[in-house]
């Protein structure tokens, strides 16, 4: 329960930051060619909130030495997604709240989705 947890308040975190740094009254900016699809970026930012919280729990019991090496999950890399596309498209959905806000629903309810899946199939397991 205490991987949720730090899931929500990362994903929190990562929420806050764009309203932070917010400008009222600024144009809107036409969608960069090089922005990554919305399920996609969705799809993304379940992998990167996935990797962070098994890197930050240590579930595999590892010693910092080779935390590393032990957690070299990269999603970026494994969708042939350079960072500069990710950077722009977090520029992008910073820019535009209400899309960002709508992005980060369908992150926590994936994440809420793969959760209960989870927690059925530890059930399963003690049911036989």
């Amino acid at each position: 329960m205490t991987g949720l947890r730090f899931v929500i308040r990362f994903l929190g975190l990562i929420l806050w930051i764009p309203f932070s740094n917010c400008k009222q009254g600024s144009e809107q900016a036409d969608r960069p060619l090089n922005l990554i699809p919305e399920e996609e970026f969705v799809s993304l930012l379940v992998d990167l909130s996935i990797s962070e919280s098994a890197a930050n729990i240590n579930i595999k019991q590892v010693s910092n030495l080779i935390l590393d090496s032990v957690y070299a999950f990269n999603p970026l890399k494994e969708r042939k997604i350079r960072k500069s596309q990710y950077d722009s498209t977090l520029a992008y959905y910073s820019e535009h709240i209400p899309e960002y806000k709508a992005v980060y629903e369908s992150v926590l309810e994936s994440i809420s989705a793969l959760q209960a899946q989870g927690a059925a199939s530890k059930s399963m397991g003690k049911n036989k």
